[in-house]
């Protein structure tokens, strides 16, 4: 249930955290910059958006955004994939992911960085990885 509840959510990563901000509309700016054809939706379209964790001085806090539609979640994270915007400002987007699937994931990376050296077709989805085609395991 947790994971499907957070297949709604991106996480953002390298978001400078300001004291009088307003996260909601940062995170709209953002995506206005990303996906310019959303701009009239996005009111719409973003749910919730808040910090994780305690706030330190020194230390940049991740933000989760929660979507009301996965198809604009989607749309927007693949808007993000080669963004000029988030390479310029040092951001990057990921999947909101279960502690567990982090877990798995880690443990099947070298088999999928591996793969995709000799050109092979490697991903994930959800906590599982596949090699062409073929789901693998932990070895």
């Amino acid at each position: 249930m947790e994971r499907y509840k957070r297949r709604w959510n991106l996480r953002i990563n390298g978001l400078l955290e300001k004291s009088d901000e307003d996260p909601r509309r940062e995170v709209c700016r953002l995506i206005g910059e990303l996906a310019p054809h959303l701009v009239h939706k996005l009111e719409n379209v973003i749910d919730s958006v808040h910090h994780v964790g305690k706030k330190e001085r020194g230390r940049q806090r991740q933000m989760i955004v929660q979507f009301t539609m996965r198809k604009y979640r989607d749309k927007i994270w693949k808007a993000t994939k080669n963004s000029s915007v988030c390479k310029n400002r040092g951001l990057r987007f990921v999947e909101d992911l279960t502690r567990e699937d982090r877990n798995a994931r880690a443990a099947l990376w070298p088999q999928i960085e591996q793969a995709r050296k000799e050109g092979k077709k490697a991903f994930f989805r959800g906590p599982h990885g596949f090699i062409e085609g073929r789901r693998i395991i932990v070895t």
